[in-house]
């Protein structure tokens, strides 16, 4: 685990470097993204995203116990409510608040995007595609006759 926690460190110092997926939202307040991701790898993500953002104000033990208790509850809604698969895109996005008198982070307004390909969303609406077009015929068919008595009536 340590090990772990060091390599998350090291991640969490580049991160801060490159590019911070954090915006501040008040004082010991930031809303933290973990970006585009696959589902098998937002734990590790969100770890070192809040690492990053609260890495100066908080302990790093009380940062990983509560990212931990968090994980815990994005995995039952990610895998078990969502039922998403290890390689589907995602995106986390919350609100997170450091309790300096608790010594805690207080999460707020979850957010999982799902992204799926242009191919899944065409097999999706597969078949509403094809009644709408069925739909245009008819209507096409339908436009057609009446003009059709409309020319018999004049």
């Amino acid at each position: 685990m340590s090990e772990e926690i060091n390599r998350d460190m090291e991640r969490a110092e580049e991160y801060e470097q490159t590019t911070t997926r954090v915006s501040a939202l008040g004082q010991n307040k930031f809303e933290l993204s973990t970006g585009l991701i696959i589902a098998a790898r937002y734990a590790d993500k969100l770890r070192r995203v809040a690492l990053v953002a609260f890495s100066k104000i908080a302990p790093k033990e009380v940062i990983i116990r509560d990212v931990s208790e968090l994980n815990k509850q994005l995995y039952a809604k990610i895998v078990e409510e969502m039922k998403l698969g290890k390689l589907d895109v995602i995106r986390i996005s919350v609100d997170a608040e450091y309790d300096d008198q608790n010594k805690k982070l207080i999460f707020s307004n979850l957010r999982i995007l799902r992204y799926i390909t242009e191919e899944q969303c065409a097999e999706k609406y597969k078949d509403v595609v094809s009644e709408n077009e069925k739909l245009k015929e008819e209507i096409s068919e339908l436009k057609k006759k009446l003009e059709d008595i409309l020319s018999l009536l004049k």
